[in-house]
C-alpha cells in the first residue's frame, strides 16, 4: 500500500453495546447470517473511492474481530488498533494509527451502522472538496419539544424543526484538520467530551456541511433494532436480485 492515500475509513467498533443485550458486543451479533461489523466493513471494502480502512476494537474482542475479517477481502484493511474509555478517545487512537499514511480525507463511521449506501459516501467525499467536514444526517419530521430540565418532564418550548437534523455517520473530514482538532481538544482535558466528531469542529467554529442521508442508515442500538435491520437486509437483497441497486 502506498505511503499516502486519498480516502480512508475509520470504523469505531470498540464499544460494549450493553443496551442491545446478548452475550456478545452488538457489532459481533448477527443480522442475516453475518456479524453486523461484517456488513459495515463490506460496504467500505466494496467502495471504489475508499483506499484503506482502519478498525478500532476493544482489547477483549481480538478473536471476534479476526473471525469477522477472515470472511472478507481484507486487502484494504490495515492492522487494527485499540479503543479508549470513550468514543472520542477511540477515534483519536484510530487517527494516530493511520496518520503515517497521511490520507487526504477520513470517513469516521460507527461499526454498528451496517447500511451506509455507496452514494452517501460519494456525496460526503464530494462535499469535502468544498468543506473541511461533512456529515450524514436526516431532516427531523417529528415535532420536537424541549423540557424545562432533565428532572422535570414538562415542556418549555417547541423547537423549529426546519432547522433540526439528526446526525448519523459516516462523518467525513479533511484528515489534517480533524487530527489537529482532536489533538487540540485532548490538550483541554477529559472534561471536553463530545458525542460526535462534528461537534469538535463546531467547538472550533469550523463549518461542517450536512449531507442528506436515509432513515435506512440506522445504528443498531437496542434489541428492537435487529428486526428492522433484518428487514432492511432482506429488502436490499431483493433489490440486488432485481437489478435495482
Amino acid at each position: 500500500m502506498s505511503s499516502t492515500i486519498k480516502n480512508a475509513a475509520l470504523i469505531v467498533a470498540s464499544g460494549r453495546g450493553s443496551r442491545v443485550g446478548g452475550d456478545l458486543p452488538k457489532q459481533y451479533q448477527t443480522i442475516g447470517d453475518k456479524p453486523i461489523l461484517w456488513h459495515t466493513l463490506k460496504n467500505f471494502i466494496d467502495h471504489r473511492q475508499i483506499d484503506a480502512i482502519i478498525v478500532v476494537i476493544h482489547p477483549s474482542d481480538v478473536a471476534l474481530y479476526e473471525d469477522v475479517i477472515a470472511k472478507l477481502d481484507d486487502a484494504k484493511i490495515l492492522p487494527h488498533c485499540f479503543g479508549g474509555t470513550q468514543r472520542q478517545f477511540s477515534v483519536t487512537h484510530g487517527l494516530k494509527a493511520i496518520s503515517h499514511l497521511q490520507p487526504q480525507n477520513i470517513l469516521i463511521h460507527d461499526g454498528a451502522r451496517p447500511f451506509v449506501a455507496a452514494k452517501l459516501v460519494d456525496d460526503l467525499l464530494l462535499a469535502c472538496e468544498s468543506y473541511l467536514g461533512a456529515i450524514a444526517a436526516v431532516r427531523l419530521t417529528d415535532t420536537i419539544k424541549q423540557v424545562r430540565n432533565s428532572a422535570d418532564e414538562t415542556i418549555e418550548k417547541t423547537l423549529d424543526r426546519q432547522f433540526l437534523w439528526s446526525a448519523q455517520t459516516p462523518q467525513a473530514f479533511d484528515f489534517n484538520a480533524i487530527i489537529k482538532a482532536h489533538a487540540d481538544i485532548s490538550q483541554m482535558g477529559e472534561n471536553k467530551l463530545f458525542t460526535d466528531d462534528a461537534a469538535i469542529f463546531e467547538h472550533f467554529d469550523i463549518a461542517v456541511k450536512l449531507v442528506e442521508a436515509s432513515q435506512q442508515n440506522i445504528k443498531i442500538t437496542v434489541a428492537e433494532d435487529f428486526e428492522f435491520a433484518n428487514l432492511i437486509l432482506a429488502n436490499l437483497k431483493l433489490a440486488k436480485q432485481n437489478g435495482d441497486i
